[in-house]
């Protein structure tokens, strides 16, 4: 997208050093201490529920005005007042204690907080008739999972099959558990388990759902990534060669696709706990509610205790519920939407009568290069075009046509067809010195703004004053822009009254306008960008206008160029060039405008990579003096290991001195998921 305020640049650029200077000032103070009476505590039972007469472990978590963990300490109590427990934080504003609760009591949490106010919060209320589930994932190979019974439900289910079904990286399997005690342990292999997190549930004997637990499996599965450089230490702007060999847990070489990123580290300072990485993104977050907060901390340096706290995540923000009965009954739905192999373009077709067309064919028309492809209408009136590519925003016109070669016919494009992609926007935990991580960045664009007003020569122009302006405020899909036709037809507000030839008829002046309005018409016609050929506009009448094919309701301007503004559209404008700009371009999105026989449309399409930016001073001498202030030092967004493994890229330095941060990341042929990190000096 271009950039039409150009005036504001500068003014950006200068607002960016007071900016970095009020960060700089507001770096010494503290942060903001936390309201007590706005701290929020939930609490969260083992399986779901608490049972009475059995011990329960209870996790929880506080959270302050912000949105991030809040440590707290206090007791729990019985109606009568009587202390049960003590708990207390150890990570984030996680905690957990255990619980045996007693039948026909009721209890609460009483905080203690750090400027000595207190507070009261009721824990949920007990069940007696139920069962519990608890897993011990402290162990390596194994994973524990107990089943305890109530006496009221073990009486009522005693000698019953119960089922136990562990979901792991799309695998379900399960673990047969026959009643025939109150207290039933059975032991999980997590090496039969894919890294990531697994949801064990119980189901009844009537494979009724009766109580979930998520656990984190750490297979250390990954792949290896070795990274390796011929120096650990460089100069500025000098040449780094890095090559990577990866393989697989078995010691194979993987073929695999990666990204790199290289950044000066004293000028984006990187908190690594709380990065979002491939790891963090396809094994923690994205099967979880909430926000986690700093998530890579549970994979950059696995510990006892790492292990400990990310197992209270599982019992936070993976306390959840599912409904199980279809999987065990191998009664499937039907998959709301499939997976996507390439694009599609679908919408609807009606007959001039309003009702679905039942036979004819859609024609999709591509004019960049020229390419018609056809379907059929289906019995419903509507029509898809699949295993479609192509990048960017692409022009295409849709055509319909009866069994019977009648083209007036009403088209309508679902734009909305697709799946939508909702990224959930997580407001992560900021660290308490955000603002000195930032002071380095913004000084460096500062001095980036300064060196190019300074190398550009930018010259400050004298007040003008403007008496009168020209506008041109209307619609164009013309190449020139709005303004440039040698005249303009306005149809947006105004009534039908006839064919789009006869309204601009009545409208234009000037034997050459009248002239371009004949069925004999040898110049362009153009539509909302689209260039429409006789044969496309499907005007066989002798005599009719090119014109017609497009109903005159949805059309918001037709322009004329017979001039030297004509010119830009190449040789064939020699005969003039017709523009004609639909309501899809001047206030209603094209779902929802309907055209008769022919619709212009734009479609989406696949991404297209942009190159990244990266100098090369092969020759130091002819380098200049201009300094070279990059932050992002390098990127490779697809870097592509070959059948040994191996690949590897190459740069030049900037003219920050200290420590680099190289990051690679990537997944192979067969999912297997890998990170790397490796740092070296710049003198």
């Amino acid at each position: 997208m271009q950039n039409r305020g150009s005036n504001n640049y500068f003014d950006r650029e200068i607002k960016i050093g007071s900016i970095s200077n009020k960060i700089a000032e507001s770096a010494t103070k503290g942060p903001l201490p936390v309201a007590s009476n706005k701290i929020d505590v939930q609490f969260f039972a083992e399986g779901g529920n608490i049972i009475t007469s059995i011990q329960s472990k209870i996790a929880f978590k506080a959270i302050g005005t912000d949105g991030t963990g809040v440590n707290v300490s206090g007791i729990i109590t019985d109606d009568e007042n009587n202390q049960i427990a003590t708990f207390a934080s150890s990570h984030l504003g996680m905690g957990c204690f255990y619980l045996k609760a007693q039948p026909g009591k009721r209890y609460k949490a009483e905080f203690n907080y750090a400027d000595g106010t207190k507070n009261t919060v009721n824990l949920p209320i007990p069940i007696e008739n139920g069962v519990s589930l608890s897993v011990d994932n402290s162990e390596i190979p194994r994973a524990i999972v107990k089943i305890n019974a109530a006496d009221a439900f073990y009486k009522q289910n005693k000698g019953k099959d119960f089922t136990l079904l562990i979901y792991s990286g799309g695998t379900a399997s399960t673990i047969a558990c026959r009643l025939d005690s109150q207290s039933i342990t059975r032991n999980i292999l997590k090496r039969r388990l894919k890294t990531g997190i697994a949801t064990i549930t119980l189901f009844s004997a009537a494979n009724e759902p009766l109580c979930e637990r998520l656990i984190f499996v750490q297979n250390y599965d990954q792949m290896s990534l070795a990274v390796n450089s011929p120096k650990t230490g460089y100069k500025k702007r000098e040449r780094v060669d890095i090559s990577l060999n990866v393989k697989n847990r078995a010691g194979d070489p993987s073929v695999g696709h990666f990204s790199v990123s290289v950044i000066d580290e004293n000028k984006v300072p990187v908190d690594e706990n709380s990065e979002h990485t491939i790891l963090t993104d396809l094994l923690l977050t994205s099967d979880l509610k909430g926000n986690v907060e700093q998530p890579n901390y549970y994979f950059t340096n696995i510990t006892k205790e790492s292990v400990k706290n990310l197992d209270l995540v599982m019992l936070i923000n993976g306390y959840r519920g599912f409904e199980w009965r279809p999987v065990l009954d191998n009664n499937y739905s039907a998959t709301a939407f499939q997976p996507e192999t390439a694009l599609e373009i679908r919408g609807t077709a009606k007959i001039s009568g309003g009702s679905a067309m039942h036979e004819g064919t859609v024609s999709l028309i591509s004019s960049n290069p020229t390419t018609v492809l056809s379907e059929p209408i289906n019995e419903n009136g509507s029509f898809v075009f699949r295993n479609l590519f192509f990048t960017d925003t692409e022009r295409f016109i849709l055509q319909a046509v009866t069994a019977n070669g009648d083209n007036s016919t009403k088209l309508t494009y679902n734009e909305d067809n697709q799946p939508l992609i909702v990224i959930s926007q997580v407001q992560d935990h900021a660290p308490d010195n955000v603002n000195l991580s930032m002071t380095n960045y913004l000084e460096n664009n500062k001095l980036r703004q300064e060196d190019y007003l300074k190398y550009n020569k930018v010259k400050m122009l004298k007040e003008v004053k403007v008496k009168a302006v020209k506008r041109n405020d209307y619609r164009s899909s013309a190449l020139g822009g709005a303004g440039s036709a040698d005249q303009v037809i306005h149809l947006g507000q105004l009534p039908v009254t006839g064919s789009l030839t006869q309204m601009v008829e009545s409208r234009v002046h000037g034997a050459r306008a009248y002239a371009m309005l004949r069925g004999d018409f040898d110049g362009l016609v153009i539509l909302d960008g689209v260039p429409i050929d006789k044969a496309i506009s499907g005007t066989s009448v002798p005599g009719g206008s090119r014109l017609d094919f497009i109903n005159a309701s949805d059309v918001e301007t037709v322009e004329l160029f017979y001039g030297s503004d004509a010119a830009i559209y190449g040789v064939r404008a020699g005969h003039g060039v017709i523009v004609i700009t639909s309501k899809a371009r001047g206030g209603l999105t094209e779902n929802e405008i309907t055209s008769t026989g022919i619709l212009p449309i734009s479609v989406p399409g696949f991404y297209k990579a942009r190159i990244f930016y990266s100098p090369k001073y092969e020759n130091l001498e002819q380098a200049g003096n201009r300094p070279d202030l990059r932050s992002t030092i390098y990127w490779q967004p697809e870097l592509i290991t070959g059948n040994d493994g191996n690949a590897s890229f190459s740069y030049f330095n900037a003219d920050g001195q200290g420590r680099y941060r190289v990051v690679i990341e990537g997944i192979d042929e067969n999912g297997n998921l890998g990170r790397q990190v490796y740092r070296y000096n710049v003198r």
